[in-house]
């Protein structure tokens, strides 16, 4: 077993690529943070991201990719063993909040991990993966799907604020600079779709991924406006139009302790692929 540490994201998906576009919607994370690592490094922008490599004669067993300070993220493994993943990070410094990655590795990553440095970890949240092909319309609910604009940063700022304080563990959660920040980027990326009623937005989702798959995050519809359809209807129009514009598939990830948001995603006829799960990390001994 031999572990390889790099800072090139050309490099890292030259050399595995193949084998993570295998499973594409468990893999969808890792590949989409590498690739807009690359494009960014194509453009002469800074980037700060670090990949770790596990592999045995036969090729590679796992991987593990990091964007600091956010959480490591490891892939499926060829093989069970991957504890060696997790002694080469702890000998080399490595530094995060936590852990996410398919069930099985993640926990005996999180493990190994415990022992090697003392640090204790949590399973915070256990998630599903779910992939569509085909949209199932969902009822008609009153409004349409369209962009959100600059004038709604403000708005879209408070609902991601909330979404990471509704869904998210606290050392993922984003402070009110950082929502604004982020707001700001999915606008002008044109990613933020919100679902509009007379001229008012009422619910939320944002789109990336890489050229096959499109990834729905960040699915958010305030209290005051649930129970109206509109996260089923804004989920199924923006996935509807991911796969209008060629890509392969959609996935998405659900918390698994969520039944009202994992009916909504099998209505509309997102398939469950894995589980995947996040381990926080406590303090340091």
């Amino acid at each position: 077993m031999k572990v390889t540490f790099s800072t090139d994201p050309a490099q890292f998906l030259q050399q595995h690529a193949g084998y993570l576009e295998q499973r594409e919607a468990e893999h969808n994370l890792i590949l989409s943070l590498a690739r807009a690592a690359e494009q960014k490094q194509k453009r002469g922008e800074a980037i700060d991201i670090r990949f770790a490599t596990l592999a045995n004669d036969d090729g590679l067993v796992c991987a593990a990719v990091q964007t600091p300070p956010h959480n490591l993220v490891i892939s499926r493994a060829t093989m069970p063993e991957i504890e060696p993943l997790a002694d080469a990070l702890a000998e080399h410094g490595d530094q995060f909040p936590g852990i996410v990655g398919p069930a099985g590795e993640a926990s005996t990553f999180s493990d190994r991990w415990t022992a090697k440095t003392g640090q204790a970890t949590v399973e915070y949240m256990d998630q599903i993966i779910y992939s569509l092909k085909q949209v199932v319309l969902p009822p008609m609910a009153e409004g349409k799907m369209r962009l959100a604009t600059q004038a709604e940063e403000a708005q879209i700022a408070a609902w991601i604020f909330s979404f990471s304080r509704d869904a998210l563990p606290k050392a993922e959660q984003v402070t009110q600079a950082a929502a604004a920040k982020k707001a700001a980027e999915l606008i002008e990326a044109q990613r933020l779709m919100v679902w509009d009623v007379k001229g008012t937005p009422v619910a939320q989702a944002a789109v990336s991924g890489t050229a096959n798959v499109a990834r729905i995050s960040m699915v958010y519809t305030p209290p005051e406006a649930r129970g109206h359809g509109y996260a089923s209807a804004v989920v199924a129009e923006i996935s509807q139009q991911q796969l209008d514009a060629g890509k392969k598939m959609c996935c998405l990830y659900a918390d698994a302790r969520n039944p009202v948001s994992n009916s909504i995603y099998r209505k509309i006829g997102y398939e469950f692929v894995g589980r995947s799960s996040l381990y926080v990390l406590g303090k340091k001994p």
